[in-house]
Order: C-alpha cells, then sequence, then structure tokens
C-alpha cells in the first residue's frame, strides 16, 4: 500500500471513532441529565417544596404570626433591634432570644435577598428562654402556613430527638427543621426547599 492510502485509511478510522466517542459522550450525558431530572422530581416529591421569599417577606410573616396568635409577652421582630453579622440578619426579640435570617446570597438588602434558612437561636441563660419554643412555632408557620398545629409540635420533637445525629426532619411540605445546642445556646433552624 502506498502512503496516501494508508493515511486515508487512517483518516477514515481516525473520523469513525472520533463520532463513536461523541455519540457515546452525548448519550452519557443526556442519561445523567435525565438521572438528575429524576433524582430532583424525587427530592420534591420526598421533601416538597415552596415558594421563594425575601427576607423582608418572610419576616413580616412571622411578625403576623407573632401578633396574631401569642401572648402579650412574645415580641415581633423589629428593625430597631436588627444586627448584621456572618451573612445573616439578627433580629433582637426579647432579650437572649433573636430571630436570624440568613439568605441565599448576602447583599445587605433584605427587599431582595431570598431566604435560605430562619433561626430561633437562644441564650439558655435568659429569663425568657420559657418562650422560645412558641417562638419557634410561630417561625415554622410563618414559613409554612399549611401545617398544622400538630405536624409543629411533631417536627419540633422529632427536631430534637434527631439532634444528636444532626439530622433534620421534615415532613413533606418543603421545610425542614432541626435543633442543636452547647453549653450556653440552643436553637432551632427552618431551612427552605425551594423549586
Amino acid at each position: 500500500m502506498d502512503k496516501k492510502k494508508i493515511l486515508t485509511i487512517c483518516g477514515i478510522v481516525f473520523v469513525v471513532v472520533a463520532v463513536v466517542v461523541c455519540l457515546v459522550i452525548s448519550n452519557s450525558a443526556k442519561q445523567n441529565l435525565e438521572d438528575a431530572k429524576n433524582d430532583l422530581q424525587e427530592s420534591y416529591e420526598k421533601y416538597g417544596w415552596v415558594e421563594k421569599e425575601t427576607v423582608d417577606v418572610l419576616v413580616a410573616k412571622f411578625n403576623t404570626q407573632v401578633m396574631d396568635n401569642s401572648s402579650d409577652s412574645l415580641n415581633p421582630a423589629s428593625d430597631n433591634y436588627l444586627t448584621t453579622g456572618e451573612d445573616s440578619y439578627w433580629y433582637g426579640l426579647i432579650t437572649g432570644i433573636y430571630l436570624v435570617a440568613v439568605p441565599e446570597e448576602f447583599s445587605n438588602d433584605k427587599t431582595t435577598e431570598i431566604v435560605d434558612s430562619m433561626t430561633i437561636y437562644v441564650e439558655k441563660s435568659s429569663e425568657y428562654a420559657d418562650d422560645s419554643l412558641e417562638y419557634v412555632k410561630h417561625l415554622i408557620k410563618a414559613n409554612n402556613s399549611e401545617i398544622t398545629d400538630t405536624e409543629i409540635d411533631t417536627l419540633i420533637k422529632e427536631a430534637k430527638e434527631k439532634s444528636s445525629s444532626k439530622e433534620s426532619t421534615y415532613n413533606g411540605k418543603g421545610i425542614t427543621v432541626s435543633y442543636s445546642e452547647d453549653d450556653e445556646t440552643y436553637q432551632y433552624q427552618v431551612n427552605r426547599m425551594y423549586k
């Protein structure tokens, strides 16, 4: 065989191999995308999802819950007692109890930032620590108004039970609840699941 025929055959083989490799990669990518879509759908079915909300909107919903459904001893979140730190908003509710709103991306603009999680943070030494569970219930309800009082009680109980394994609890309605504590503080965190 002469050189031209060998180069032509090698060129054809190279093109065929390249096409086959491209087809395999394309099919693999399509399968991976399909698997990811299925996993996401299963996640929505398992955990549920809620609509995206800004920090301002969810704090207002929390305040509505506090004002409409609690005793006079609970204070709503107020910008008068707001500080920012660690890329989050800390609202002093009453001595030793805070509402913490954590946006997905902090830009110091509560009107546009989408909430990732919200927490009731409690100093164990606070004389008002007994009020914290009522705040937690209002926080859960503010994050999904369709959750019943019985479901809220179950979420709180299970979050505390699962805290030693650092697991969250959920009921398929778009939020998870977790509990953690140390020697001086404890906190209940509500994480939001978005589509």
